[in-house]
């Protein structure tokens, strides 16, 4: 998405064909967070993993934003939603952000939502 005023992206989606095709294959429990990103080009870089039947962590999504806010994680779910879809069998961990609530409250109301347990030890 690009900011029209300026001319530079706003928020920028990237999933490999791999991480769509192998999905299927994955433990129905995906991760997400931000990370802040230092240096010349500030932003927020966005993501979702899962694991796979060997304990490993299988790479979802990535995606680039000016700031974590609900439009941001809101722009990241309507992408991630067409491979990873809304069911019961999804558990989506996650550090217990206000806008990733509330967009997994709008996005996948069916699946379970739990936080992360050392984000949560860190957190209180």
């Amino acid at each position: 998405m690009v900011d029209e005023k300026s001319g530079r992206f706003i928020y920028y989606f990237m999933v490999f064909g791999a991480s769509i095709s192998g999905y299927p294959h994955m433990r129905k429990v995906i991760a997400l967070n931000g990370m802040y990103l230092c240096g010349k080009y500030e932003g927020v870089l966005l993501f979702a993993v899962a694991q796979d039947t060997q304990n490993r962590i299988y790479p979802l999504s990535y995606c680039v934003v000016d700031k974590e806010n609900d439009a941001a994680w809101g722009f990241f779910f309507d992408k991630l939603k067409a491979f990873v879809f809304d069911e019961s069998k999804l558990c989506v961990i996650f550090n217990r952000h206000v806008s990733i609530a509330n967009d997994l409250a709008r996005n996948y109301p069916l699946a379970h939502h739990g936080v992360c347990m050392r984000h949560l030890d860190e957190n209180l």
